[in-house]
Formats: C-alpha cells, sequence, structure tokens
C-alpha cells in the first residue's frame, strides 16, 4: 500500500507523483522545489514563457536530473516559436527518462510537424508535379460511349463482392440487396457467416434466394473479421474484389464508378467517400452524431495532405473496410489482412501504399450505418492500443521498404522531412529509430528527396 501512495499524485496539485515531490526523500528541500516548480508553471500557463523558462533554469542549476522540469522548459521554447532552442533542448532529453512522460512524443512531433516540412522546397515541388501527372483530377463520369462500349467488353474486368457477416441480423438483408441493385453486377457475391448467434446466417439465406447471379453462403464458427474477409477473397473468381460490411450498403452506382474510376487510373486499389446513416438507414443530419463528426474529419483530412498515400499516415481515410475496391492480385502481394480486431482496414490500406498510390473518388459511394453495436465501440482503449501497433508495424516496413513501382509510397526515402512531419502529427515518432529522431532535431531538412 505504501508503494501506491508513493505513485499516487501529489495532494499539493503540482502534477507530479508524490515521491517526486512532497514525499522525496528530500524531504524539506524537495517541498521547496516544488513550491519553485509550481511557479514556473503557473508562469508558463499565464504566457510569460520567458520568465518561466528563467525559473526553470535556476531550478536546472540546483538539480540537473529533474526532468519534469527539463522537459517543461523545452515545451516553452516550443510554445513561444524559438525552434532552434526547443530543438536542443529536447534534443538533450532524448537519452533521459523524460522519453517515457505522458506527452514527450506527442510534443516532440509538434516541434518536428513545424521544422521538418518544407512543403514548398523544390524537391518537394517536384515531387508533387510528378504526382499530380500520375494521378490527374479524376473525371466525373466516363463519356457515354466510352463506357458503353467497355461494359459490352468480353474483357472487361470481373468484381466478385465479399461479405464478412456477424450478428447483423436487422441489417444483412439490406447489405445483400443493394448488391442485388448494382447498375453493374458483380461476378458473384460471397457471404461467409463469421458464427453469428442471433439467426444473421438465416437472414443471410432467406435474402439470397432471389439472387441475380452467383451466390456462395459459408455458415461456421467464429474466426475474426480478417480471417473471414481472406477466406472470402481467396475464394472469389474476380479481377476486383469489392468488400461490403454486413450492415452497411452499397449505392446502385457503386461497383460501375469505382471500376470505371480504377481502370482510368490504372490502379490497384481505391475508395470512396463515404455517407453515414443510423440504426433505421435513415441518413445523418450534418453534425447530428459525434461519430459521425470524427468520421467526416477522417476522411477530410485526405485532402489536406499532399498525397492520398501520405494522408494514411494521419488516420484511415477509407473509413472501414467496406468501401475498399482492389485488385485480388494485389491482396495476393500483400499477403492478405492481418489479424486485427479493429484496424484491419487501415493496416491493410497502409500496406498498401508501399504498392500503389489509391485512387479517391470524390463522391459517396458507400453508407456506413453507425449503431451500437458497431465493432470500433466496443472500446475506448483498446483501438489506440492496436493502433500504435499497426503504426509502429508499418514504419517499420516504410523504412526497410525496397525501391518498387510506387514512387509515392510515404515513405522516409521518399519524402524526408515530410513523413517525419507526418509520424509527428499522428503521434508515432517514437517509432523511428533514435538516430534518425537526433538528425532530425540537429538538422531538419537533411533528408533528401528524390526528384520525380
Amino acid at each position: 500500500m505504501a508503494n501506491l501512495l508513493r505513485n499516487a499524485p501529489c495532494a499539493c496539485n503540482s502534477g507530479l507523483r508524490y515521491k517526486h515531490c512532497c514525499g522525496s526523500l528530500a524531504g524539506e528541500t524537495s517541498k521547496g522545489l516544488n513550491s519553485r516548480r509550481q511557479a514556473a508553471l503557473i508562469l508558463q500557463k499565464a504566457g510569460r514563457s520567458f520568465e518561466a523558462i528563467e525559473a526553470y533554469d535556476a531550478i536546472l542549476l540546483e538539480q540537473g536530473n529533474d526532468w519534469e522540469v527539463a522537459h517543461m522548459r523545452a515545451l516553452a521554447y516550443l510554445q513561444i516559436g524559438l525552434m532552434d532552442e526547443a530543438r536542443v533542448a529536447f534534443a538533450a532529453l532524448l537519452s533521459t527518462p523524460v522519453v517515457h512522460f505522458d506527452g514527450f512524443w506527442s510534443n516532440l512531433g509538434l516541434l518536428l510537424a513545424s521544422v521538418c516540412s518544407d512543403p514548398l522546397s523544390v524537391a518537394v515541388q517536384s515531387k508533387l508535379n510528378a504526382y499530380r501527372c500520375m494521378h490527374p483530377v479524376l473525371k466525373a463520369t466516363r463519356a457515354g460511349k466510352e463506357q458503353t462500349a467497355c461494359s459490352s467488353s468480353d474483357n472487361y474486368p470481373s468484381v466478385s463482392v465479399v461479405m464478412p457477416a456477424y450478428m447483423h441480423a436487422g441489417y444483412v438483408s439490406e447489405a445483400i440487396g443493394s448488391v442485388f441493385s448494382q447498375t453493374r453486377p458483380p461476378l458473384e457475391l460471397i457471404v461467409i457467416d463469421d458464427g453469428s448467434t442471433d439467426g444473421t446466417a438465416e437472414s443471410c439465406r432467406a435474402a439470397l434466394a432471389s439472387a441475380p447471379f452467383p451466390v456462395t453462403l459459408i455458415a461456421r464458427e467464429n474466426r475474426g473479421a480478417a480471417t473471414t474477409l481472406n477466406q472470402g477473397i481467396q475464394m472469389a473468381k474476380g479481377d476486383y474484389i469489392q468488400l461490403l460490411n454486413s450492415d452497411d450498403r452499397l449505392p446502385a452506382d457503386r461497383i460501375e464508378t469505382m471500376l470505371d474510376s480504377l481502370l482510368e487510373r490504372n490502379a490497384e486499389w481505391g475508395f470512396a467517400r463515404v455517407s453515414f446513416m443510423d440504426g433505421n438507414g435513415h441518413a445523418f443530419r450534418q453534425h447530428e452524431n459525434n461519430r459521425q463528426i470524427g468520421l467526416m474529419a477522417q476522411q477530410n483530412a485526405a485532402v489536406m495532405c499532399p498525397t492520398l498515400g501520405l494522408a494514411m499516415l494521419r488516420a484511415n481515410s477509407a473509413i472501414t473496410s467496406g468501401n475498399l475496391m482492389f485488385r485480388k492480385n494485389l491482396w495476393e502481394t500483400l499477403g492478405g489482412f492481418h489479424d486485427y480486431r479493429y484496424n484491419h482496414d487501415w493496416d491493410f490500406c497502409l500496406r498498401a501504399t508501399l504498392e500503389s498510390e489509391p485512387v479517391l473518388v470524390p463522391h459517396s459511394l458507400y453508407e456506413y450505418r453507425i449503431h451500437e453495436r458497431n465493432t470500433i465501440s466496443e472500446s475506448f482503449h483498446a483501438p489506440r492500443m492496436e493502433q500504435r501497433k499497426v503504426m509502429a508495424s508499418f514504419v517499420r516496413a516504410a523504412l526497410n521498404h525496397p525501391p518498387r513501382a510506387n514512387h509515392f509510397s510515404p515513405t522516409l526515402a521518399n519524402w524526408g522531412g515530410e513523413f517525419i512531419a507526418l509520424l509527428g502529427l499522428t503521434e508515432a515518432l517514437q517509432h523511428l529509430p533514435i538516430e534518425i529522431v537526433e538528425q532530425a532535431l540537429q538538422e531538419p531538412h537533411s533528408f533528401t528527396i528524390p526528384i520525380g
């Protein structure tokens, strides 16, 4: 119990643990230092940062290993925009216990996001010009004659729809019906019930009875979303795969528009804008639901980044696996979906960016249902912990990724400081080797970007 009390927040409201504050073995000296820490912090919060830095310096002269003070001093330099001083202060902390403090990597990330990014540099502008040439502004539709000609071609690529179903007995009929209503029917629909106990399999069977094209239904024990997706895709005969969550819907022109867009760009994969509906299938009014607001911001962030691949570093711009269409051979190259409960789709998208740039169709072509049984709603902390694992794995892959067809993949080799800046904004900086972080602090613009 005594150890627990010593690890508790100090009663003096300093923000420190009791053992580092009034409960320190240093006794009265610690109390005096804590009072000075508190006074310096008050100055900093009041915007009197220069005075706060002087106060922090005085404390560090007496107790050079007061890591909380050293961290706040570095942050004060950042807050007043003295970037060179902030870089020196943060660099001095990389080999100290401060790297384990809450907020350290977030604060360091904000610093590197400010100093490493140089969007107006000749190298970045040349890279972006090459990107725009490869990905010109997407046309809204193809010319009618061209579209009709492609539609009637015997060599036109085929699409398989794969739908994992789990505990969505009340929604799955709508999902299946939206596939049957496509203006360009798919080659087939594969539905796998992943061990539902609410009658989802029976609802699937009833809805599939009127199928206008080949369908497959498999009902088995629960194995998880990633395994179920991989099983269905492995069975699929189509050149392209369109996924669909069993509680969502595809607009009638989804397959036709997405496929034409991918072929127009000669792209391996892509996604579209997402619209949001409630549990009854009714569209949300703007800003009606907190989750809707967050997800809209997530997909809107894609236009804030130089490329769609770089946007994926910040968040899953596709929102959900059901919004993905991709070549089956891309899935094979990537080794399928990895076994994450909440972020298997974002992990897939991140890895896909290393192979090929995606296409974003700027129209709402996926209807995402927000309800109480969304998997992501199960927990607040578990998805965030899994996100860190996903990003750590991706950063390792991005650093070790050999040169391939995608010259715009979101890697350090392709984007230099822009890559580091985005990692800083996503709190993923700590996944980089410490040597790279040190270099970024010492010489923010030392990372070269290949032209073109």
